[in-house]
């Protein structure tokens, strides 16, 4: 056979290659979550996920990462929502099958903040002193450090647990609250819902924060 018959087959089976990863690539779009992220009050979080997640034949492909890291986040804020609401052997069944599906899914692409924030809100579900829930929200900022949608969940996060006690984690969330009072004037109210639902560390922390960035609305933030 000649080389430029050669060519030509190996030209083939690179198109026939591409089009089929087209393909499944097409079928897993058609068939996965709509994306999925924290609300922009993180107040509202376990107030929104209820029913079964679907069941999503892409997660089984090899193309079918993204659906899988939207499948156990769904998941996860599902056992979220459902913790005040399920009987305790039913909750604690819950939130032991997310607790192993979301570091299942981060050991395979850890570059997930979401699933990072919800691997804290769950273990803060099971014992909110544990370290996992600081090394966790780490984690999601160093992923993500200036996801803007992710800010007000992860100060939420830092003002009501015993984040604040590392120093990396709070000057992390330090410059969150500075990029919302500076760059995101629109989303200062989450920082009035945060102090609200903060612990005396959180409040003093978050007194001292706006105090230091922009003390005209420190008064807003007590009221």
């Amino acid at each position: 056979m000649s080389s430029s018959g050669i060519f030509r087959i190996l030209l083939m089976a690179l198109a026939v290659t591409v089009g089929s990863y087209a393909i499944v690539s097409a079928v897993a779009e058609v068939t996965a979550l709509g994306r999925t992220t924290f609300p922009a009050d993180a107040a509202e979080i376990g107030a929104r996920w209820t029913g079964d997640a679907p069941s999503l034949l892409g997660t089984r492909s090899p193309f079918g990462l993204e659906l899988e890291h939207n499948h156990a986040f769904f998941g996860a804020l599902q056992t979220i929502e459902s913790g005040q609401q399920r009987s305790t052997i039913l909750r604690s069944i819950a939130r032991t099958d997310a607790l192993s599906r979301v570091p299942r899914t981060l050991s395979t692409s850890p570059y997930n903040p979401e699933l990072w924030l919800a691997l804290a809100l769950l273990q803060v579900q099971r014992d909110p002193h544990d370290p996992v829930v600081a090394e966790a929200l780490k984690m999601a900022y160093f992923v993500a450090p200036n996801d803007a949608r992710l800010m007000p969940t992860r100060v939420s996060i830092a003002t009501r647990f015993d984040a604040l006690a590392l120093p990396d984690v709070k000057d992390l969330v330090r410059n969150d609250v500075r990029l919302i009072l500076m760059r995101r004037p629109g989303s200062r109210s989450t920082l009035v819902s945060a102090y609200r639902r903060a612990s005396i560390l959180g409040k003093a922390f978050l007194e001292d924060a706006v105090e230091s960035i922009d003390p005209s609305f420190l008064a807003t933030l007590r009221s």
